[in-house]
């Protein structure tokens, strides 16, 4: 993929996301993304990034990997706030989801991918992703996986997809352990002077403890060196 290259595990459970040929790279094709996707223009020079816009570019970026990384036909793709990444407003609910309808029901699934922005060295914002997760079982219905699920079969519907509907009638379950169909990708976005993989193993292994199974988690990596920084001037064109 232009931009950046993928490491990924033997067992697939772990992508790591890094610029190719090298961060100046992705921060060129991060650009050119933003360039097709915004047509209210950049942030003006006087504007200061928000933690807000500062999390939906964070989306931004981890939804036009994942169409790379997902392309297939086969898979519909519903973001909260990718499509319009520099205003200062973050919608609640999943950050992305991933719908695939494979060949047969037997093939199909649902991945919810949370997504954290991080400039900060303690990667804290990383312990975020679990409380996400957590929410989709909590007792705020507007956040549980069946309100999302729900949610995304009306998108389905509205934009002329709802043969697609049904599909998502055997996906669910009251908690991780029985969550049919049902694949989550807790993701953060960091400084690339920082290893995550400490921190995103706890992440893992914490959401492994709460009951979702080990084939059901895959955590990715993303990261570019000045992070804040690159995403000020991405942000401002």
């Amino acid at each position: 993929m232009a931009g950046f290259r993928s490491g990924e595990s033997d067992d697939s459970k772990w992508v790591l996301w890094r610029g190719d040929p090298d961060d100046e790279g992705a921060h060129r094709t991060i650009l050119q993304w933003l360039r097709d996707a915004v047509s209210s223009g950049f942030l003006s020079g006087h504007q200061s990034l928000s933690n807000r816009v500062k999390g939906n570019l964070g989306e931004f970026v981890a939804y036009r990997i994942g169409k790379n990384y997902f392309f297939s036909n086969d898979v519909f793709s519903l973001p909260a706030n990718a499509d319009h990444p520099l205003r200062d407003i973050s919608k609640s609910g999943i950050d992305i989801m991933w719908l695939h309808r494979g060949s047969g029901q037997s093939d199909v699934w649902v991945a919810l991918q949370e997504v954290k922005t991080t400039g900060g060295s303690s990667l804290a914002l990383a312990d975020g992703l679990v409380d996400d997760y957590n929410r989709l079982f909590g007792e705020d219905v507007s956040c549980t996986l069946r309100t999302s699920l729900d949610s995304f079969k009306n998108i389905l519907e509205s934009v002329g997809q709802e043969q697609f509907v049904p599909l998502l009638t055997g996906i669910g379950g009251s908690e991780p352990s029985n969550a049919r169909g049902v694949r989550i990708i807790p993701t953060l976005f960091h400084d690339s002077q920082v290893d995550s993989f400490s921190k995103m193993s706890v992440v893992r292994q914490t959401l492994i403890g709460r009951g979702w199974s080990s084939e059901s988690v895959q955590c990715w990596s993303i990261a570019l060196s000045d992070i804040d920084e690159r995403l000020a001037r991405i942000a401002r064109g």
